[in-house]
C-alpha cells in the first residue's frame, strides 16, 4: 500500500512539473509574439493558458490587449470582460515576462477606461481613469498629465456625442472599395477626376488610445490610381512599382489637375516627402523634396494649395511647439521649395497635429489634432485664415465625423460641405474600412445659434479671477461689441450666445495681458456649441522679486507631504535639473490655530520636508533657502464672520510657497511644467527605441555569496547591490532567460531597460548621499557658515553686527557671504544657531572645501548695467564708452561694460560705473552670456 501511495504521489508530482513546464513554454511563446506586436499569433496561446487558469489576472490583461490591438472591430468589443477581470488583482510591482506572475499591472485600469470610452460608456471610463491616476507613482509626472488629458477628452466626448452632427454617407462603390481589402489615405484632385489611395490588409488606423503610444498607422500596402470618366470611376491600377516605392509609402496630396502626386515614404524610421509626375498615362519615379522640407526628423503629411505654390506639411523637427507641427513652404520661380515656417500656436500644440488639408480658397485649413478640444486620439478640426493674416480658433467638426479613436485623412472639397473620408473600423456603424463621400446636412434657412463657452485660468494659478474680468464678443467686420459677459470668478467658467460669422473674442482684466481669440463660424457649421479655453498671462509678478510656481498644501498640524504635493515637487526638481543656476526659496505657512511658537516651528518643518524631498531627488541642498513664517501671512480667512471655523480657508493657509529667487530671469514667468524633454516627449510614435534590456535578478542591501552570484553582474549603488544578467536588444529575447533566473530562486526577477536601471541606481545613490551629508560628522574637515547667496552684491550694512563676513563670487553666478572657520561641525552649528536667532534666518553650515570649490576669482568677468526682455537704445549708456549688448543664457538682453581677468579687477572699476549713474551695476561672469 505504501508503495502504491508513493507511486501516486510521484506521478502527481511529475504531472505538475510537466504542466508547469508546458505553461512556461506556452507563456514564453505568447510573450515573444506579443512583444513583437504579432497579437493575432499571441492571442490563441494566451487563451489556451486562460483555460487552465481562468482567474489569472496577468493573462486576462494580455488577452485584453491582444483584442484591443486587433484589426477586427468585433474583437475590440470582446476585450471588455478580460480587462474587467484583470483589475480584480493589481500588482504595483508587476513583473512583465514572469510566467509565475498572476496579478496584473495598474495599466489595466487605463486600458479598461479606453475600452469603456470606445464603447461610449463615458461614466465608467472616467471611474477607471481616476482609479489608474490614483495608482500612478508621483514621479510619473508625464503619465499623470497624460491621463488627466484623457479624462478631459472623455468629458469632451460625452458632450459631443450628446449633440451629434447630421451627416449623409455615400460609399464610392466596389470599383474603389474592395470587399476583401482595407482602403485608406485617399487623395483627390480639385476637379475630382483623379483618386489615389492605398489598399491592402494592414492599412488600418488604430482607434484606441495607447499609453505606450504604439502606433502602426504607417504600415501601408499597395498604392492604387483611378480616374473618373463619364461620371464613373475606372478600375483602380496598382502604381506602386511605377512610383518606385520600395518601402512603406502613402499618398498625401495631389495638385489641382491630378498630374503631381506627393507621398510620404518611411525611410528607416525617417519619414520623407516625395513627388511624382503623371505624364503619358504613367507616373514617374518618386523624387525626394529638398532639405527645406525633409529633415532627419519625421515629415508625415502634406497638402498643396490649388495654385500649387504653397505646401502645408507636418514635421516633428526641432524648434516646434511639441510633437508634429504644421509648417508652410512657398515654391520659387525655379520650382524649388523655400524655407519652412511654423504656422503658429493657434493651430500647433504640444501634442501632434496631422494630415493638414487646405481648401481651394487658400484660407480654410482642415487638420487632425490631439491637442485641441477633442474626444480622444486625433480629431478633425477646421480653421480659417482671416484678413489680418491670423488663423481663427480651430473648431471640432463634431460627432460622428470625429470619434474617440484616431480620425485622419479628412479631405474636404469645394466649400467644405462634403469630404472624402476613410471610415476605418469604429463606432460610426459603417462596419467596413472603405472610402466614403461624407456630407454635412444643413437645414434650409439655417441660422445657427451657438453657445460659446469655456474655462479661463491664469498662469500664476490664481484661485479667483479679478472682479473686473470681462469677455467681449466683437464683430470682426464692423468692430461693434455684440455682447459682454462676466465669467464665474471662482470656477473660471463663462458662456454666451453667438451666430455664424466672423468674431474677435476679447478676454480682459487688470493685472493680465488681454487675450484675443478669432472665431470664424461658416454656414456649414451645424454644432450647437463651441468650447474655447483660455489661459491668461500676468503683466508682472509680486514686486518683480519672485515668480510663484504652485503652492503645496498640508493637513492640519502635520508636515508630511501629500501625494499631490510630491507630484508638484517632482515637477520643480525637473525644472531645477534642467536649469542648474536656478535657486529656490521654500516658505512654510500655517493657519491660525495653535500658538505662535508652535506654528513657527511647524512652518519651518514644512519647509524642511519639502527641501528634504527635493534633495532626495538629487538637487543640491545649497540651492534652497528655507523659511518658516508661522501664522503671520494668511491668504484666506480662518474664521467665518460669525466667529465659526472656516476649514476651507485654513486649508489654503496651511501651505508651502515655492518661489524662484530673483536671478537674471526677471520678467520671465515660469509656468507649470506640463512635457520635459525626457518626459514631453511627444510621443514620437514612429521612432524605435535604442534602449537595451537586462534581467534584474535581485536588488538588495545584502551581498550575494560568491557561489550564488556566479553568472551575474554585480553593481553597487549607494548601499544596495544590483545583480543583473545579460544584455538584450528586445524584451522578447530575454523572456526565456528570465524564467530560468526565476526558477533558479530569484522569484522577483524582472526584465528592465538599461535606462530604467540607471535611473534606479541614480535615485539610490542620491538618497544615500543625502543621508550621508545629513548624518555624518566630518571631524577632520573645516566648516564655515553661509549667511546668504545673492545674484547681486549685498547692500552696505547688510551684515552689520557680524564680524569677519567674506564675500565670494561663485561659478554659478551667485555672491556668497560666509563667516567663520570651525574645526568641527558642532562648533559651526552652535554659532549658526546664534546667527539665526539674531535675524540671519537663511544661515546654514557648509564645508569650507565645498564652498571654495565654487569660488571663482580668475577667468572672464564683466560689469552688467541692465537686463531687459527687449532691446533698448545703446545711447542710454552714452556716459560710458564701449557698452555692448549681449544675450544672456536666460534669453534676456544684457548691457555690459568691460572685460576683466579677475573679479578684483572688475570690482575696482565698479565705482567708476556707479558714478556714471548706474547704481545697480554688478560684476558677473562672462559664462552667463551666449
Amino acid at each position: 500500500m505504501q508503495r502504491i501511495l508513493s507511486i501516486v504521489f510521484f506521478l502527481v508530482f511529475i504531472v505538475n512539473v510537466l504542466s508547469a513546464q508546458d505553461i512556461r513554454k506556452d507563456f514564453e511563446d505568447a510573450e515573444y509574439y506579443f512583444m513583437y506586436e504579432e497579437f493575432s499569433e499571441a492571442l490563441p496561446i494566451y487563451l489556451d493558458i486562460l483555460k487552465m487558469d481562468p482567474d489569472n489576472c496577468q493573462i486576462n490583461y494580455r488577452v485584453g490587449l491582444c483584442l484591443m490591438y486587433s484589426s477586427n472591430p468585433k474583437d475590440k468589443e470582446t476585450a471588455l470582460p478580460y480587462f474587467e477581470k484583470s483589475t480584480k488583482d493589481i500588482n504595483p510591482n508587476y513583473k512583465e515576462g514572469n510566467y509565475r506572475e498572476r496579478r496584473a499591472p495598474s495599466d489595466s485600469y487605463f486600458y479598461l477606461g479606453n475600452v469603456y470610452r470606445y464603447a461610449l460608456d463615458f461614466d465608467k471610463a472616467l471611474v477607471a481613469y481616476e482609479k489608474f491616476l490614483s495608482l500612478l507613482p508621483v514621479k510619473d509626472v508625464f503619465y499623470i498629465d497624460y491621463v488627466k488629458r484623457e479624462i478631459e477628452a472623455t468629458k469632451n466626448a460625452k458632450e459631443l456625442v450628446n449633440f451629434p452632427v447630421k451627416v449623409q454617407i455615400e460609399n464610392l462603390g466596389e470599383k474603389i472599395n474592395s470587399p476583401t481589402s482595407v482602403e485608406n489615405c485617399p487623395v483627390v484632385s480639385y476637379d475630382e477626376n483623379t483618386l489615389v489611395f492605398t489598399s491592402g490588409k494592414k492599412n488600418i488606423f488604430s482607434p484606441d488610445i495607447d499609453i505606450n503610444v504604439v502606433n502602426q498607422d504607417y504600415e501601408m500596402d499597395q498604392i492604387y490610381f483611378s480616374q473618373r470618366r463619364d461620371g464613373k470611376w475606372t478600375d483602380p491600377r496598382n502604381i506602386t512599382k511605377e512610383l518606385g516605392a520600395t518601402k512603406r509609402a502613402v499618398p498625401v496630396t495631389i495638385n489641382a489637375d491630378g498630374t503631381e502626386l506627393y507621398l510620404v515614404q518611411d525611410d528607416n524610421d525617417n519619414g520623407n516627402i516625395y513627388v511624382s509626375h503623371f505624364k503619358n498615362e504613367k507616373w514617374s519615379s518618386m523624387k525626394k523634396l529638398n532639405g527645406n522640407i525633409n529633415t532627419k526628423h519625421w515629415e508625415s503629411h502634406a497638402s498643396l494649395t490649388r495654385d500649387g505654390k504653397t505646401l502645408y506639411f507636418t514635421s516633428d523637427r526641432s524648434g516646434g511647439y511639441g510633437g508634429l507641427d504644421i509648417y508652410i513652404s512657398s515654391r520659387d520661380e525655379d520650382g524649388e521649395w523655400g524655407p519652412a515656417v511654423n504656422i503658429g500656436t493657434t493651430i500647433n500644440t504640444p501634442w501632434d497635429e496631422e494630415t493638414p488639408f487646405i481648401l481651394g480658397d487658400d484660407k480654410t485649413l482642415y487638420f487632425s489634432s490631439q491637442g485641441h478640444y477633442g474626444m480622444g486620439g486625433l480629431d478633425v478640426f477646421h480653421t480659417t485664415k482671416l484678413s489680418e493674416g491670423v488663423y481663427s480658433s480651430p473648431l471640432n467638426l463634431g460627432y460622428p465625423i470625429n470619434t474617440v479613436g484616431n480620425d485622419l485623412f479628412y479631405l474636404p472639397k469645394a466649400n467644405g460641405e462634403y469630404a472624402f473620408f476613410p471610415l476605418n473600423n469604429n463606432e460610426r456603424g459603417i462596419g467596413k474600412n472603405d472610402i466614403y463621400k461624407i456630407s454635412i446636412s444643413i437645414p434650409d434657412g439655417h441660422v445657427a445659434e451657438i453657445q460659446l463657452k469655456g474655462i479661463i485660468s491664469t498662469q500664476d494659478q490664481r484661485s479667483e479671477l479679478p472682479s473686473d474680468f470681462i469677455v467681449a464678443v466683437i464683430d470682426s467686420l464692423t468692430g461693434d461689441t455684440l455682447s459682454k459677459v462676466k465669467p464665474n470668478f471662482v470656477t473660471g467658467e463663462y458662456s454666451t450666445i453667438i451666430q455664424n460669422g466672423n468674431f474677435k473674442i476679447e478676454y480682459k482684466c487688470t493685472g493680465y495681458l488681454s487675450h484675443y481669440e478669432r472665431l470664424f463660424i461658416p454656414d456649414v457649421y451645424t454644432r450647437s456649441e463651441i468650447v474655447v479655453n483660455v489661459e491668461m498671462i500676468p503683466l508682472e509678478v509680486s514686486k518683480g522679486e519672485y515668480y510663484v510656481i504652485r503652492n503645496i498644501f498640508f493637513d492640519y498640524g502635520k508636515d508630511e507631504l501629500r501625494r499631490e504635493s510630491m507630484i508638484e515637487l517632482e515637477r520643480l526638481a525637473s525644472l531645477m535639473t534642467k536649469n542648474p543656476f536656478l535657486y529656490v526659496e521654500i516658505i512654510g505657512h500655517t493657519d491660525a490655530k495653535g500658538s505662535s511658537d508652535f506654528n513657527k516651528k511647524l512652518s519651518e518643518r514644512r519647509a524642511k520636508s519639502s527641501i528634504d524631498y527635493l534633495v532626495s531627488l538629487g538637487i543640491e541642498r545649497n540651492r534652497f533657502i528655507g523659511k518658516g513664517m508661522g501664522k503671520s501671512h494668511f491668504i484666506a480667512i480662518n474664521d467665518n464672520p460669525d466667529g465659526s471655523d472656516n476649514p476651507e480657508g485654513r486649508q489654503l493657509n496651511r501651505r508651502v510657497e515655492i518661489k524662484l529667487m530673483n536671478s537674471d530671469i526677471t520678467n520671465i514667468i515660469v509656468e507649470e511644467i506640463k512635457v520635459p524633454e525626457q518626459l514631453m516627449y511627444t510621443p514620437d510614435c514612429r521612432r524605435k527605441s535604442n534602449d537595451t534590456y537586462t534581467i534584474l535578478a535581485q536588488k538588495s542591501k545584502v551581498k550575494l555569496s560568491a557561489e550564488k552570484s556566479v553568472g551575474y553582474t554585480e553593481t553597487v549603488s549607494g548601499n544596495e547591490y544590483f545583480y543583473t544578467k545579460g544584455t538584450y536588444n528586445q524584451k522578447s529575447d530575454a523572456i526565456k532567460e528570465l524564467n530560468l533566473v526565476i526558477d533558479a530562486g530569484f522569484i522577483d526577477a524582472s526584465i528592465i531597460s538599461m535606462n530604467e536601471l540607471g535611473y534606479q541606481q541614480k535615485d539610490i545613490e542620491n538618497t544615500f548621499n543625502a543621508s550621508q551629508n545629513d548624518s555624518v560628522t566630518e571631524t577632520n574637515a573645516e566648516y564655515t557658515i553661509q549667511l546668504k547667496a545673492l545674484i547681486k552684491p549685498a547692500d552696505a550694512g547688510a551684515f552689520s553686527g557680524v564680524k569677519g563676513v567674506k564675500e565670494n563670487y561663485s561659478s554659478d553666478g551667485f555672491y556668497r557671504y560666509v563667516v567663520g572657520d570651525f574645526e568641527t561641525r558642532e562648533e559651526a552649528q552652535e554659532e549658526c544657531k546664534r546667527l539665526i536667532e539674531t535675524g540671519f534666518t537663511d544661515a546654514f553650515v557648509t564645508s569650507l572645501s565645498k564652498h571654495y570649490a565654487k569660488v571663482k576669482t580668475k577667468g572672464e568677468f564683466t560689469i552688467q548695467l541692465k537686463s531687459v526682455s527687449r532691446p533698448v537704445d545703446i545711447k542710454l549708456f552714452s556716459s560710458l564708452k564701449g557698452v555692448q549688448e549681449k544675450i544672456g543664457n536666460d534669453g534676456q538682453y544684457k548691457y555690459i561694460y568691460g572685460y576683466f581677468e579677475s573679479i578684483d579687477d572688475a570690482r575696482k572699476e565698479i565705482k567708476k560705473v556707479q558714478k556714471a549713474g548706474f547704481q545697480d551695476a554688478f560684476v558677473v561672469s562672462m559664462s552667463k552670456f551666449k
